[in-house]
């Protein structure tokens, strides 16, 4: 899923700077570019790090007002890269939560929430993440007998360390590696709860083992978006 973009023009007016000190929060890696589309091939520059550097300048201009007010409404004063609430709406990476709740699958979401391209079809690839889960269902079983008896979140605390034994590939640390073990984990997390292995998309597997009668995989789907990033740090 592309990323929200501005021109240079749209970008240093939002910010209120010259152009060449656009380049300048580029080269720094404060806001980052790609090429753009056309004849010109004009370098494009994402917007969600330029709302981000605004509420930077803003909370540099005015820190009593940014405190008091994170203060009064409950929120931490922290920047995120990947969700922004303003005016009443969630956004991620840029995009609207409500209408990526609306158009697209949990998976794609979580590909752009790890900042995977959309093009990126691999990395739900359910016939290696099933193979993945299986090991794991297969552990589990022959380590922790009775774990079926279980509450989810006590199954999770189970499953999470044994997975972590077993996939060194975890220790990979690179962007695309990271997405590709959360990836793992999220289906092993969906696995421990439903003990059954996901070979279709998760809001589906889900209905299929919570509601089997009921036509909820959009209601469930909508629901896995909305919830998969709040903004907020754990201590909130």
């Amino acid at each position: 899923m592309p990323q929200r973009t501005l021109s240079a023009d749209e970008a240093a007016q939002q910010l209120k700077i010259s152009k060449a000190t656009l380049y300048s929060y580029v080269s720094r890696g404060l806001i980052r570019s790609e090429e753009g589309q056309g004849k010109t091939r004009a370098r494009r520059y994402v917007a969600a790090d330029v709302e981000a550097l605004l509420r930077r300048k803003e909370q540099r201009r005015h820190p009593d007002r940014t405190a008091e007010s994170a203060l009064h409404f409950g929120d931490p004063v922290l920047e995120s890269a990947i969700t922004l609430i303003e005016e009443g709406q969630l956004f991620y990476r840029g995009w609207n939560a409500i209408e990526l709740a609306r158009t697209h699958s949990f998976e794609a979401v979580a590909s752009l929430l790890w900042g995977v391209e959309e093009a990126d079809n691999t990395l739900f690839n359910h016939v290696a993440l099933e193979a993945a889960a299986t090991r794991h269902m297969q552990d589990m079983q022959t380590q922790m007998a009775p774990w079926q008896s279980l509450a989810p979140v006590e199954r999770f605390q189970l499953a999470l360390p044994l997975a972590a034994a077993a996939d060194l590939a975890a220790f990979n640390q690179s962007p695309e590696a990271v997405a590709q073990t959360g990836a793992r984990i999220l289906h092993m997390l969906v696995m421990v709860t439903t003990n059954a292995i996901v070979t279709t998309p998760i809001a589906h597997h889900l209905q299929q083992a919570w509601t089997p009668t009921s036509p909820a995989t959009e209601l469930l789907n909508a629901t896995l978006i909305l919830c998969a990033d709040h903004e907020l740090n754990i201590s909130a």
